[in-house]
């Protein structure tokens, strides 16, 4: 009807909305889950929301629903603007009022892992989204939560496919945000640095229970229910960054006005505008016209976006078929049933969640997804799909290939000894894809090895010990937890580790076999190395006769999200 605006949302509607973002395995019993609260529309309406939903349905003894029990606001304070104290404030006051826990994280700009706080002409956007990112995840392990929810909506969603084909992103890249993803690793790759959160993150998750919601509506729910917000200034000045420019530019066209307000803008602000015009005209399967509003490109993404979901699916479906029984830590496929998969964009796909799990780069991270350069993956999809009988090779992510012959019934071959041999009875040509090495095998006990591949728990052994804790859990090559109980450490290692300070002995997790798996070792000068477990090829820990103390799981995952 004319006069008649946007709908707020309704409680049962944010209920399906909510349920539709849950984890794969569902929410955990009695979990905690964060709001990131900028005290900005979004996030006010979303805490709203989410906290009078736990609160219904706690009181109707959750209704036979799993989902968490409590919520509790996360609010981060950059210092990077003027504004920056009064948002934080407001956050916690909207916080207080629905009777929600909050904590406020500061940013320490120049304290280690951080770097000093970036000026005019850095690059503030990725700076402080790295920074968010790293203390909003604190906040998470210090409240408990299991998970954080973010107000990301329809119109932002828009906003990140172009931005992805800015970059010259693939269709699965143009699909946007999911509703749900792990947090994954992290950006960094040394641990304790910025971004770095370990096999920590591989529990963890990011839900955004908006994200099919236009703006409009998440302000008429803010209106219904009398919520108090404050809008950032800086989301309106498009000189900042790609993302205010994209927005303006959708607002002057959606108003119809002179686009001559975005003639000012810095090169590169305005050379990835022109960048997205042709990248949205190139796409192949769904038309994205930004001259036609932002009704038809909020339809354009969601068919992106429901594209990336079947492609997923896909993926997941002919990995289970095309997986052959593998060493730990590396994927056997069988060639013969490579060309059922005909779509290349299911093909990029496929290798892509093959990569991410077997490479020793951060899982999750752009590394071991190869940075997703076109030309290398181009080059793993074409040898796969084209030629049973290429040699060994890598196109980066941290992966060798390499052909392969299975049979069930004798050992496994791979390698160049494969080449131009003869199959037998029970024999099939496979890829194996397993982590690039980084030095030849027979010098890999001799050889000086980075410090992920080299890693001294000496002194957190002693000090686990000296605490009385029960165990010991270290991330090893971004690929295996090692898992110590140290109530069945043997006593010579606990009395070597109680005098490593005087004698120089170290236990140390290093790698053994081609595959890298992990083995420790006690290290003590003018005395060989003293093997106390490896890995072994059946996947059980080999603790030399020694009662079980120490397990090896491999904890990459080859899960779509």
């Amino acid at each position: 009807m004319p006069g008649v605006g946007p709908a707020p949302i309704l409680f049962n509607e944010f209920f399906q909305m909510f349920m539709r973002c849950m984890p794969p395995n569902g929410w955990p019993v009695n979990s905690k889950i964060a709001v990131g609260n900028s005290g900005g529309p979004d996030s006010t309406c979303l805490l709203f929301l989410l906290n009078r939903l736990i609160t219904d349905l706690r009181s109707k003894a959750m209704a036979r629903q799993s989902i968490p029990t409590s919520v509790v606001s996360l609010s981060v304070n950059h210092n990077l603007q003027e504004t920056s104290q009064s948002m934080a404030a407001r956050s916690a006051a909207n916080a207080e009022a629905m009777g929600v826990e909050h904590l406020t994280l500061d940013i320490p700009w120049g304290t280690p892992p951080f770097s000093a706080k970036p000026v005019t002409g850095q690059p503030v956007e990725q700076v402080a989204r790295e920074a968010r990112y790293h203390v909003v995840f604190e906040g998470m392990t210090r409240t408990g939560a299991h998970s954080v929810a973010f107000g990301h909506h329809a119109d932002d969603q828009v906003e990140t496919s172009l931005m992805r084909l800015a970059r010259g992103t693939t269709e699965l890249g143009a699909g946007g945000m999911r509703r749900y993803r792990r947090w994954g690793m992290g950006t960094g790759d040394v641990e304790g640095g910025l971004g770095w959160v370990g096999h920590h993150g591989l529990n963890r998750w990011i839900v955004r229970p908006l994200l099919e919601v236009r703006k409009d509506r998440i302000l008429a729910t803010c209106e219904e229910h009398q919520l108090d917000y404050v809008n950032d200034p800086t989301n309106f000045q498009p000189e900042i960054t790609l993302r205010n420019a994209i927005r303006q530019m959708l607002t002057l066209q959606e108003e119809g006005k002179d686009m001559s307000a975005l003639s000012g803008l810095p090169q590169h602000i305005s050379s990835s505008l022109d960048k997205i015009k042709i990248a949205a005209a190139d796409l192949q399967d769904t038309q994205m016209d930004l001259t036609g509003g932002m009704h038809q490109l909020h339809g354009a993404v969601k068919v992106l976006s429901s594209r990336l979901e079947d492609v997923d699916n896909e993926v997941t479906f002919h990995l289970k078929n095309m997986t052959l029984p593998s060493p730990p830590s590396t994927l056997i496929l069988s060639s013969h049933a490579l060309p059922a998969i005909v779509d290349p964009t299911v093909r990029l796909a496929f290798v892509l969640r093959v990569m991410r799990y077997v490479s020793f780069h951060p899982w999750g991270s752009m590394r071991a997804d190869g940075n997703r350069r076109r030309t290398s993956i181009q080059r793993i999809i074409d040898t796969l799909w084209q030629s049973d009988s290429a040699p060994p090779f890598t196109a980066g992510g941290g992966v060798l290939w390499q052909p392969a012959i299975f049979s069930a019934k004798r050992r496994l071959r791979v390698g160049t000894q494969c080449l131009g041999r003869q199959l037998q009875p029970g024999e099939r040509v496979a890829w194996m894809a397993s982590r690039l090495p980084a030095v030849p095998y027979n010098v890999l006990d001799t050889a000086t090895l980075p410090s992920k591949l080299d890693v001294d728990v000496t002194e957190r052994l002693a000090t686990a010990i000296t605490r009385g804790n029960d165990s010991l859990e270290v991330l090893f090559d971004c690929r295996f937890l090692v898992r110590f109980d140290l109530s069945q450490i043997p006593e010579e290692l606990v009395n070597a580790l109680r005098k490593y300070q005087e004698t120089g002995a170290s236990v140390r997790v290093k790698p053994h076999t081609k595959f890298y798996w992990p083995k420790v070792v006690l290290q003590q000068p003018s005395y060989p190395d003293t093997i106390y477990a490896t890995l072994m090829d059946d996947g059980h820990i080999d603790t030399l006769g020694r009662t079980p103390w120490v397990s090896m799981e491999y904890i990459r995952l080859l899960d779509a999200t």
